[in-house]
């Protein structure tokens, strides 16, 4: 709610909108970038058949999301907790290196990676902020949302700080630059966000929005 009402009256081309959609030609452009990815040597799905309206992949394995917000769920599932930390650290190394072939994810969160059998597949290609931004604010933002979505679990939370590190090892430095400059600009954020989160304790998204900024804070100084 903060940052878009900052974005409408300041010209940081980080806090605009990415383009995305339903419909029309979506599926085609998202077929595209499985394809361009592919080229690079990156994990994607394999695509079966593709068509304006259809997207059909092969199996690329589980997402893991809710068994690391959830503990029964997790309790059930064949996934050690060591194994599930190592799980989130690979799918971090797979957005470091998505960087590092100066492209970005576009929404990284856990639900848009799969894994099995000790690989990870990339998924959910339908976001392009570089279309609105410099690629280096979308690789920030990148790394931002990620955290973000680490931040938002108890378990993933712990490991935030060991992914933070992972990105920022092979980070640009024009990357750098713009997460730094975010960070400072949610520093005007921050603290409204905290004021909101006194009247609405345990919300998952100011709680992970403070979170992340602390440890990104500490990640790029």
């Amino acid at each position: 709610m903060i940052l878009p009402t900052i974005g409408m009256i300041a010209p940081w081309p980080i806090l605009r909108r990415s383009k995305t959609g339903k419909g029309g030609d979506t599926l085609r452009r998202q077929t595209e970038r499985i394809i361009d990815l592919k080229r690079l040597g990156m994990p994607v799905a394999e695509i079966i058949y593709t068509d304006r309206d259809f997207l059909i992949t092969a199996d690329s394995g589980h997402t893991v999301e809710r068994a690391i917000r959830y503990p029964d769920i997790r309790y059930q599932s064949r996934f050690s907790d060591e194994t599930l930390r190592s799980i989130l650290l690979q799918m971090t190394r797979t957005l470091a290196e998505l960087h590092r072939h100066n492209t970005a994810h576009g929404r990284p969160k856990m639900r848009d990676f799969a894994w099995r059998d000790g690989h990870v597949t990339i998924l959910d290609l339908e976001e392009r902020p570089w279309e609105v931004m410099p690629m280096a604010d979308a690789q920030a933002r990148d790394a931002f949302l990620w955290l973000h979505d680490l931040c938002s679990a108890p378990f993933s939370r712990r490991i935030a700080p060991q992914a933070a590190a992972i990105l920022c090892q092979t980070m640009m430095p024009e990357t750098r630059d713009s997460l730094r400059r975010f960070l400072r600009l949610l520093d005007v954020a921050a603290p409204p966000a905290r004021l909101l989160l006194r009247l609405m304790p345990g919300n998952r998204e100011l709680t992970a929005g403070i979170a992340a900024q602390d440890v990104l804070k500490r990640a790029v100084r």
